[in-house]
């Protein structure tokens, strides 16, 4: 039983590679997006808080609930014996530490394969721009890209999604 955790960027492609992986292995898809951005669409606007629920100013709590959501589901799947595909950032994750550790153990005794998906920064900045949605307009400008500091298969975000399922296959 495999977990493939792909993770990276705005704009990087991840939703993309995480429904083609999840269609060539058969894996159940759970896209933090899918599982939570409606959810935090319809509630948010009766908190009466400024700003749409992506914003840093309410990342301290709209993110950990997110990631428990995206969690819970994905330990259900493993549970019951099914290959999950997660597609997230994983920004705190893959950098080792406590929520590192969260995602081990609640994706026991899946084997994880953690995807790591790059691109230039002009590349993702282009690609956030045309998706055009709200909530990425504070990501427009994002940080320096970090190599993940936990064991990945990085993969180049402009070659093509049948390029990248290949190579994430041949290295899991």
């Amino acid at each position: 039983m495999h977990a493939y955790v792909v993770a990276g960027r705005a704009g990087v492609g991840k939703s993309t590679l995480g429904r083609a992986l999840a269609s060539s292995t058969g894996a159940v898809l759970l896209d933090l997006d899918t599982v939570t951005n409606g959810l935090l669409d319809g509630v948010f606007p009766a908190t009466g808080l400024p700003g749409h629920w992506n914003d840093h100013r309410h990342r301290g709590w709209v993110r950990p609930a997110r990631y428990a959501a995206l969690l819970d589901v994905a330990a259900e799947q493993v549970t019951l014996g099914r290959d999950v595909v997660l597609v997230a950032p994983f920004s705190a994750e893959l950098s080792g530490g406590p929520e590192w550790d969260t995602l081990c153990d609640r994706l026991g005794p899946a084997v994880m394969v953690v995807v790591w998906l790059h691109a230039p920064q002009e590349v993702l900045s282009r690609r956030v721009r045309e998706r055009g949605e709200l909530r990425d307009s504070a990501l427009l400008e994002q940080r320096p890209a970090v190599a993940p500091a936990v064991p990945h298969l990085a993969v180049d975000a402009t070659l093509t999604t049948s390029e990248q399922v290949a190579q994430v296959l041949d290295g899991s």
